[in-house]
């Protein structure tokens, strides 16, 4: 069957609420242009204020899909949920990674274990820079 097939969509849908954050301000612009500067310029803010609307119930259009009626729903069987997944590898992955690891050292009781952080170094040969104040001054 081709989308074009079955029953209509609706041209425009519902108006969201936030589409007013945008659309009572430029009405307030359009209204101060439109009395203090120039009508025409007033009403062609208006015009565009409308136009947000009209593209914003546009687009928040009821999908093609007709909505089940709540007694079809409520006759058919409730699909099996699937099973929950635990967060990690699963358990065979575990074991082999715990297996490949070398034994940490024994922390003082109570206390957790450090990690071993590698430090960078300096390369070899090179001695360290001599400061300088901003502005390219050495420091006394």
């Amino acid at each position: 069957m081709s989308p074009r097939e079955g029953p209509s969509r609706p041209k425009f849908g519902r108006i969201d609420p936030y589409c007013l954050m945008a659309v009572l301000p430029v009405l307030l612009v359009a209204g101060i242009i439109g009395s203090l500067v120039n009508v025409a310029l007033g009403l062609g803010c208006a015009v565009f204020a409308g136009l947000i609307v009209l593209f914003d119930s546009w687009a928040n259009r009821p999908s093609r899909a007709p909505a089940q009626p709540a007694e079809d729903r409520a006759s058919r069987p409730a699909a099996a949920r699937p099973p929950v997944r635990r967060a990690g590898p699963p358990p065979a992955v575990r074991t082999q990674v715990a297996r490949a690891q070398a034994p940490r050292a024994q922390a003082p009781r109570g206390q957790a274990p450090r990690a071993q952080v590698p430090r960078a170094q300096a390369p070899r040969g090179q001695a360290p820079r001599a400061r300088q104040a901003p502005g390219g001054a050495p420091y006394r």
